[in-house]
């Protein structure tokens, strides 16, 4: 019973917000004499309500760093459904009792906002996505074989996500690598962790990762320093070491192929 409440009270509260500028000019048309939202007026309630579509979204959504844009965006896209359902209601129904229409308007958009918070969640469940650490089976760089580590997810294709990856081994000193504190991602080990800046962002199959939902979003410093991209000296360093390596295991294969 509390349940359906709770539920029933999401639907008009949030309802409301979502579409208020909608049931408001309603209202105000309803008057004697009828009156208009002026254009100060319309830009705040439509804030609101984008406001009431960024929670929503950002209580479906997993918490990750360089997200603000993209849940903000999906807000909007919330905020367009409901007026646009607002809109056809009030075409459908054609009463003048704003109350009325006021009520189902609210209900519906209340309705379309659980369901995208539902889809979000679903659509999110077990996708890596980029701002987050994951457990998965990384590849090697030197050898075409892979172990477990974390890794901050930076991109996504086809099949695969891009990586970087993370090591409790001490890396102090060592071009092309930084710290990345433990924030959320790692609250029981204690260690110290070291992030590559590799010029190439390491590929892992989706099926390559090791759980189902991440350990926790990148820290806020570390993606910051993957957004700004990689100072040209390490970039050059690691390009030049990237290749001395590949030369060198290119002359231990033949080396191993002649005295075989």
């Amino acid at each position: 019973m509390l349940g359906c409440l709770a539920v029933l009270l999401f639907l008009v509260l949030v309802g409301e917000f979502l579409v208020l500028p909608v049931w408001m000019h309603d209202l105000l048309a309803a008057q004697t004499p009828p009156q208009e939202l002026g254009v100060g007026e319309s830009a705040l309630l439509a804030l609101i309500s984008l406001l009431t579509a960024t929670v929503v979204v950002w209580s479906a959504g997993r918490r990750r760093a360089g997200q603000g844009w993209a849940t903000v965006g999906r807000g909007a896209l919330l905020v367009v459904l409901c007026v646009a359902e607002a809109l056809w209601l009030r075409q459908k129904t054609g009463t003048d009792n704003w109350s009325l229409l006021a009520s189902a308007e609210s209900l519906t958009a209340g309705g379309t906002a659980l369901v995208f918070r539902r889809l979000l969640r679903r659509w999110e469940r077990g996708r890596p996505l980029p701002g987050e650490v994951w457990l998965a089976m990384v590849p090697f760089r030197e050898r075409d074989e892979e172990d477990r580590h974390y890794c901050v997810v930076v991109g996504r294709g086809p099949g695969h996500a891009r990586v970087l990856q993370i090591t409790s081994q001490n890396k102090d000193g060592r071009s092309g690598f930084v710290r990345i504190p433990n924030g959320r991602w790692d609250v029981r080990s204690g260690k110290d962790h070291w992030m590559e800046l590799g010029p190439v962002p390491r590929e892992v199959p989706y099926g390559k990762f090791l759980k189902n939902v991440p350990q926790g979003p990148c820290p806020r410093s570390t993606w910051r320093q993957i957004r700004a991209g990689y100072p040209e000296r390490d970039v050059r360093h690691l390009v030049l070491t990237g290749v001395r390596r590949v030369r060198d295991r290119i002359a231990r294969l033949r080396a191993e192929r002649s005295s075989a």
